[in-house]
């Protein structure tokens, strides 16, 4: 049985208290030391306990923590016959439920966050790709025939310029002069429907390079 001498006017100096009685007893009447000797008592036990159940020892220490201010807070509620251990572990268990509770919702609302902000970057790019190549089709139409058709053989069909001169029997020197001047075209024409960024992004990764 746990034995202890606390130094109160309450009791007489020297004389051997009983834990479960004598302790809470002076704990409901607000005695700090008694406080001290049941946190000081208890507290590795109970942030042992909650470290082997949550695995962080931050959320260990905020929670034991506030295990022994629910104790002082609730003090004048204590029923001094009981046994304090248990108590302390039913408060401990129901705040590491509550954060558990609490890190799952977190969890599951950012992963719902994370979902919405995913499918409506995936709409919007979608969008956007769609624009971009309804814009560009058109602009393609406006070329002269011939240097839309040098330019849809290497854009579309990923002809080289040597495999594009070899089938329409020109020089390939004449196929890379259309093919940059279909860009330029394209480039001048795309500027009246993009801003700035949207152009450069367009030019990036639908006209490639010069």
């Amino acid at each position: 049985m746990t034995m202890v001498w606390i130094k109160n006017k309450s009791i007489l100096k020297n004389k051997p208290i009983h834990m479960n009685s004598q302790i809470l007893r002076l704990l409901r009447e607000g005695d700090e030391k008694a406080f001290e000797y049941i946190f000081h008592h208890y507290y590795n036990q109970i942030y042992t306990f909650v470290l082997n159940t949550l695995f962080d020892k931050t959320f260990a220490e905020d929670i034991t923590q506030s295990v022994f201010i629910s104790i002082w807070e609730k003090r004048e509620t204590i029923d001094t016959e009981t046994n304090i251990a248990p108590f302390l572990y039913t408060i401990a268990r129901n705040q590491v439920y509550r954060q558990t509770e609490q890190l799952l919702l977190k969890y599951k609302y950012e992963q719902y966050q994370q979902q919405k902000v995913q499918e409506n970057t995936d709409i919007e790019a979608d969008i956007n790709s769609r624009f971009l190549e309804n814009i560009l089709s058109e602009l393609i139409e406006k070329l002269p025939s011939d240097r839309r058709r040098i330019f849809l053989l290497s854009r579309k069909e990923n002809l080289s310029n040597k495999e594009i001169a070899s089938r329409l029997q020109i020089s390939e020197k004449t196929v890379e002069t259309q093919i940059r001047r279909s860009l330029i075209f394209l480039r001048e024409k795309m500027k009246y429907y993009l801003n700035s960024l949207l152009f450069d992004l367009f030019i990036f990764l639908n006209l490639l390079y010069l």
